[in-house]
């Protein structure tokens, strides 16, 4: 999990601007009060925060593979 609450703000946004229909919020107490926090307040992420998110995962490896 992120543990920076930074981080963890930009990485839920990310997901909350995606097309989905569910994210799935963290398993421990202190982390899932973060995510209803950063949900209720929930802006889109502009331009800038996404080429942040582009460079802060580049090189790591998914954990889910998209389905061809």
């Amino acid at each position: 999990p992120v543990m920076d609450k930074d981080e963890a703000a930009l990485a839920l946004r990310f997901t909350l601007s995606q097309p989905i229909t569910a994210a799935i919020p963290p398993g421990d107490a202190n982390l899932f009060r973060w995510a209803m926090d950063i949900a209720e307040n929930f802006q889109p992420l502009t331009e800038t925060e996404l080429e942040e998110v582009k460079k802060r995962s580049e090189g790591l490896q998914p954990i889910f593979e998209l389905a061809a």
